[in-house]
């Protein structure tokens, strides 16, 4: 069953579908969480975390985009893992390169910050491959350079520097639109 359906179900507070995207996304989920943390974490604490991130995906389910799914719970787990990890007091700062929408934000900022994530979406699609995909896999997936070097058979140094040259662009682009850094 393709993501749109499955999003579909959930908003129609169907339980089975949760059960699905359980089995579906646990191991990207925790990957995501394996990765916010550095590897920091207990495999205890990553899966009550994917646990919370599910949970809270069920809580927030009238908020999916159908074909964005995916994305959405691995927002969930980010967040979700980022939390713990405060909690624990680890010291992991927040990538400012990231554009997340987090709790506790003003009018203001929350609105700026949805006009900053429109417009890196278009500018994300509009970039040509590899770049975009070192760029996902990068900030998406949270991949260091060299497990994107070994998993796209490319130099560490080369994806170190297309990472580091698309994100010139994209802030470029948003200063461009007025956006300031």
């Amino acid at each position: 069953m393709d993501d749109s359906r499955l999003a579909e179900r959930l908003k129609m507070n169907d339980e089975t579908a949760l059960a699905e995207v359980i089995g579906r996304f646990t191991p990207i989920v925790s990957t995501v969480i394996y990765n916010v943390s550095g590897g920091s974490l207990s495999s205890e604490d990553i899966e009550e975390i994917a646990s919370d991130a599910f949970t809270a995906l069920w809580y927030s389910r009238d908020k999916i985009i159908n074909d964005k799914l995916k994305g959405f719970i691995c927002r969930i787990a980010k967040n979700k893992a980022r939390d713990r990890l405060r909690r624990l007091d680890k010291g992991i700062a927040v990538n400012i390169d990231d554009v997340v929408i987090e709790d506790g934000l003003k009018v203001a900022e929350k609105i700026e910050s949805d006009d900053i994530n429109a417009v890196l979406h278009e500018a994300v699609g509009n970039i040509g491959e590899p770049d975009r995909e070192i760029l996902i896999r990068h900030y998406y997936y949270y991949q260091s350079a060299a497990v994107i070097s070994d998993r796209m058979n490319l130099n560490t140094d080369t994806v170190k520097s297309k990472i580091r040259r698309t994100r010139e662009k994209l802030k470029k682009i948003l200063l461009e639109r007025g956006f300031t850094g």
